[in-house]
């Protein structure tokens, strides 16, 4: 009966053991981790001849619960970190302005046509979605011509980088980088009236420059991005998304959302051709002639003189890799039974004036390109004095690696007569032609 008795009171002991709550907020060890874990201690230490058993005991139920006003996340369930998602968005042309206000089209909806010579602004609402907030917050853009960013995927270039080819870049707009916006403008964002709201995100104008920014949980965030098209392709959809600099991951969208996306304008092409007066310093010369868009008049030229003349190019265009334009006379400078020499540089070989018009020769007659610079790095008119014969086969005079406003080139021509050269009315005609590489 004693034996008994020392049984039953060993049972009613582990019973007693079962009421006992053990809490834990957070339990580590080199293979695992759990947070915010709770467990019902069901036994102490127990021994065999094949196992021993240290503390084992149940877990009380976990999992997570909502409603239209309270969240909760119970159990061992760990949080991995910010959870962000992207949600509406909407493009703005008048991107000086702080907060924009004339927008491109209406929110969640591609703007088309937009123009290599503007830049715009970009508001996109960013949710919180897991109940962490986080610290330093920084979005970055990434571009892509598909829609599901599976190819062609960039980052928009900073602005100290941009270049001809760069596609987009980051711009100066309205608002300081990484400053607080002052007024939220999409309909899904939390309030952000004066700066003050858990709605009002940031300026950025660059994608790597610090961020102080706080992003509280289970909010939406109302965040601005400037940038410029440079090189884009004509008519072509572009779609965006953000990276998360901190975490080095890409932003999802949420539920039922879309990727912000726009279309640039078709292919523009605007070539002109104006007259410089005379007296103009241009490419080292001082013009002595005015001209016009069609006409190079060089008027009586008395021998051993050099008459100089000049027309300007200019070029818009908006194509993406540029343009080339080239130059060919339809036939030498002529009189009825005389011709002005041609100039004995040429355009892939250009000469200084001396070396290419000897004191032997009665006259000479060629021109100049003012393009220090011409397709494939090519530098052969950089220098002033250097000038090449006009043909009947075009060649090369101007040249642009990229999109282009209003770009402008001079083109100096030049004769020369000697005591031995015939008289006479000599005319020619030369022809422009002008290439744009999208």
């Amino acid at each position: 009966m004693h034996r008994l008795t020392r049984r039953i009171m060993s049972l009613v002991l582990v019973g007693a053991l079962l009421t006992q709550i053990a809490y834990a907020q957070s339990a580590t060890s080199t293979s695992f981790e759990i947070q915010y874990a709770e467990f019902g201690t069901v036994g102490g230490v127990s021994t065999s001849s094949s196992f021993q058993s240290v503390m084992s005991g149940d877990q009380i139920p976990h999992g997570a619960s909502t409603s239209t006003s309270f969240g909760l996340n119970a159990g061992p369930l760990y949080f991995e970190s910010f959870a962000p998602k992207s949600q509406n968005w909407r493009w703005y042309g008048d991107e000086g302005n702080e907060t924009p206000s004339s927008a491109l089209a209406g929110e969640n909806v591609a703007p088309s046509s937009v123009s290599s010579a503007d830049s715009v602004k970009l508001r996109i609402s960013v949710a919180e979605t897991q109940g962490i907030g986080a610290e330093d917050v920084k979005f970055r853009l990434q571009f892509s011509t598909t829609s599901d960013f599976s190819t062609n995927t960039y980052f928009v270039v900073e602005q100290g980088s941009c270049s001809a080819g760069s596609v987009w870049c980051y711009d100066d707009g309205g608002g300081a980088d990484n400053g607080i916006i002052t007024t939220g403008v999409l309909t899904d964002s939390d309030s952000c009236v004066g700066s003050v709201g858990t709605g009002c995100g940031t300026h950025n104008e660059s994608g790597t420059s610090a961020s102080s920014f706080t992003q509280a949980s289970s909010t939406v965030v109302e965040y601005e991005f400037t940038i410029q098209e440079s090189g884009a392709v004509a008519n072509t959809a572009y779609f965006f998304r953000l990276v998360d600099v901190n975490a080095s991951s890409t932003v999802p969208t949420n539920t039922g959302e879309s990727y912000p996306s726009l279309t640039t304008e078709g292919a523009t092409l605007m070539f002109t051709v104006s007259g410089i007066a005379s007296t103009t310093a241009t490419e080292g010369v001082v013009t002595d002639v005015d001209t016009t868009a069609t006409t190079i008049p060089f008027g009586h030229v008395f021998f051993d003189n050099e008459v100089e003349a000049a027309q300007r190019l200019t070029v818009t265009t908006n194509a993406a890799s540029g343009y080339r334009v080239f130059l060919m006379q339809r036939q030498g400078l002529l009189a009825p039974a005389a011709e002005i020499n041609p100039f004995s540089g040429t355009n892939p070989s250009p000469l200084d004036w001396d070396s290419g018009c000897p004191p032997a020769t009665p006259s000479c007659y060629g021109y100049h390109s003012g393009e220090d610079v011409l397709a494939g790095g090519s530098t052969r008119f950089a220098v002033n004095d250097s000038f090449a014969r006009l043909e009947e086969a075009p060649y090369e005079v101007a040249y642009s690696s990229g999109p282009s406003s209003s770009r402008t080139t001079d083109v100096v021509y030049k004769i020369e007569a000697r005591n031995n050269e015939d008289s006479g009315d000599f005319s020619s005609s030369v022809l422009y032609i002008v290439v744009p590489i999208f």
